[in-house]
């Protein structure tokens, strides 16, 4: 249908109202910032709300300052709990509230103090938290005949960031002597042999400030020689691996290096380096030395021919630069 046939009809062109390019933009990019924010708010509000189903119930055992506060408190706790005497009680009560103290007519001492074990165990919805500090020491060892070291175990609670006993001291038992874990080096390595030579040769440089250090050691390594050099002299007193054939199949390898290193003065001192070593170009080279030894999961035969990686725990990790 037309103009001639609808005289009173207009165009549809007619009808629209022109646009305003700039203005359209304007209104686009006002649009898109409106969405970005409430995105971003979305975002943040997400991120800050606490997730019940990961929360941790004793977050002070992550915490180095809540277990640097207990227990230097568990410590000074205890060697005031034992040093005192009887006319002391107020002393203590910086420390703990007790009644019907009984304490000794003559005061104790306690020296060599150190902390055996602490761990928190719980922590109420009111921010309390409860920790529990085992203490060790001498009583009376500079006077007694055949003084033994006694331990001493506090509980404390921690609240608004103030440590307070909420208990007496109980003597406990000693720590437990652990159970001795094998080697995870089976094969004897020969002292001839290049894998030795390298374990050796990097020894000694490391403990006599050898200039041929860098010889030892991969390009990526980050070990060097201890400044100043602590000995004069290092001899070998046998090398371990967990790989057999001395190595000659090898490309990779954990090696124990046990020697006597001397000082100036002649006093010898026997030490062990684990190393975890690589072939760089048929070359053997130390990549590190490692925080702990490789250690065997269970006690087993010694097989010469068969690497014992597969009968350790995993490789140690290298030790942590300061």
């Amino acid at each position: 249908m037309n103009a001639i046939t609808n005289p009173s009809g207009k165009a549809f062109a007619d009808l629209v109202k022109p646009v305003d390019r700039d203005q359209l933009v304007h209104r686009a990019v006002t649009a898109l910032g409106i969405i970005g924010g409430v995105f971003a708010l979305t975002s943040t509000l997400v991120w800050m709300w606490p997730s019940g189903g990961n929360e941790d119930p004793t977050p002070g055992n992550a915490s180095v300052p809540a277990a640097s506060l207990v227990t230097g408190f568990a410590r000074d706790y205890v060697t005031a709990y034992l040093s005192a005497k009887a006319g002391d009680e107020a002393k203590l009560a910086a420390y703990v509230t007790a009644n019907d103290l009984h304490l000794p007519p003559v005061a104790a001492t306690f020296t060599d103090t150190d902390v055996a074990f602490a761990k928190q165990v719980s922590a109420t919805p009111d921010g309390v938290a409860v920790w529990t500090v085992t203490v060790s020491g001498m009583v009376n060892g500079d006077t007694a005949t055949a003084a033994r070291r006694t331990y001493y175990r506090v509980p404390i609670s921690v609240y608004s960031g103030a440590p307070r006993a909420a208990g007496l001291p109980m003597q406990v038992a000693a720590t437990p002597v652990g159970v001795d874990l094998r080697l995870g080096y089976r094969n004897t390595v020969s002292l001839e042999s290049p894998l030795a030579q390298t374990a050796v040769g990097f020894v000694t440089a490391y403990l006599t400030g050898g200039a041929d250090f860098t010889r030892y050691v991969t390009a990526d390594s980050r070990e060097t020689p201890i400044l100043p050099a602590p000995y004069m002299r290092v001899e070998v007193m046998s090398v371990g691996a967990n790989v057999g054939s001395d190595g000659n199949s090898a490309t990779q390898a954990e090696v124990y290096v046990k020697v006597t290193a001397r000082t100036k003065n002649y006093t010898r001192t026997s030490l062990a380096y684990p190393l975890s070593m690589r072939t760089v170009e048929g070359r053997w080279q130390v990549v590190s030395i490692n925080a702990t030894p490789l250690l065997q999961s269970q006690p087993q035969a010694v097989n010469e021919d068969t690497p014992s990686a597969p009968q350790t725990t995993t490789a140690p990790p290298p030790a942590e630069r300061g």
